[in-house]
């Protein structure tokens, strides 16, 4: 495995194991693994484009701009969140 791999797979493990969805406990690797407050942003520009995205908080978010600078989500995935 060569270090790029390595530093991919170490990024998606961290990503993967680190957060529980329900409490999103901070880890001392990347802060607080769901929200992350200092994202927030009310100067942050967002068009007005429907793309829902699920974020790891389990909220759906218009597009994944809103997400990262109106919910301060680290983590999403494509589609609305289901019920």
């Amino acid at each position: 495995m060569n270090k790029i791999q390595a530093v991919i797979l170490a990024t998606l493990s961290i990503m993967i194991f680190s957060c529980n969805k329900t409490t999103c406990e901070s880890t001392p690797i990347i802060g607080n693994c769901c929200v992350d407050s200092s994202l927030i942003s009310d100067s942050a520009s967002c068009f007005a484009v429907y793309d829902p995205v699920c974020g790891c908080d389990g909220v759906t978010y218009g597009n994944s701009c809103v997400a990262h600078f109106s919910g301060g989500v680290t983590s999403y995935v494509a589609g609305e969140c289901p019920d």
